[in-house]
């Protein structure tokens, strides 16, 4: 499941091999490796296309219709989910992975019709405190930090916890 959100990645199919290089073949004292041909820059007589030369192309590169994503049998997820529904009824799991819920009186807390029409996040945090449920929110406000990485760049600058499902 976890490799199914992977976006295919590959390099230019034409990468390292946009020279019109040929070998020299043998009898001149060098590689038989393809040289650019010409004359008057730099690179003519340069070796080209291998993996170990400069500007060539990569060792087995990378392309699109590699597998990226795992086939998960539909009974095997839909067990998963109704495990995972199962053990938020278990108060010793539940602690067990991190949320506060030593003060509130049942797990899963099970309030009136009347929350559905919360707008304003005063009246949430308001709610949550009553509840005695806001210190499982707090855990999470605590733990909010800069990530690691080029995902900062990409709209993913900060990283927390999990808090309580609402």
């Amino acid at each position: 499941m976890a490799k199914n959100r992977r976006q295919p990645y590959a390099v230019k199919q034409q990468a390292g091999e946009e020279t019109s290089a040929e070998s020299w073949g043998t009898g001149r004292a060098v590689a038989r490796i393809p040289r650019v041909g010409g004359s008057g820059t730099k690179r003519s007589g340069q070796a080209a296309f291998g993996n170990m030369t400069r500007g060539g192309r990569m060792f087995a590169p990378n392309k699109v219709w590699r597998k990226w994503h795992i086939r998960t049998n539909t009974n095997q997820k839909r067990y998963a989910t109704a495990s995972a529904v199962a053990a938020s009824g278990v108060s010793a799991l539940v602690a067990g992975r991190g949320h506060r819920i030593n003060r509130i009186s049942e797990v899963p807390l099970v309030v009136a019709a009347e929350a559905e029409a919360i707008t304003k996040t005063k009246e949430a945090v308001a709610a949550l405190r009553a509840l005695k449920a806001y210190a499982d929110v707090a855990k999470v406000a605590n733990t909010r930090s800069i990530r690691a990485g080029r995902g900062k760049m990409r709209n993913r600058r900060h990283r927390q916890r999990r808090g309580p499902l609402v």
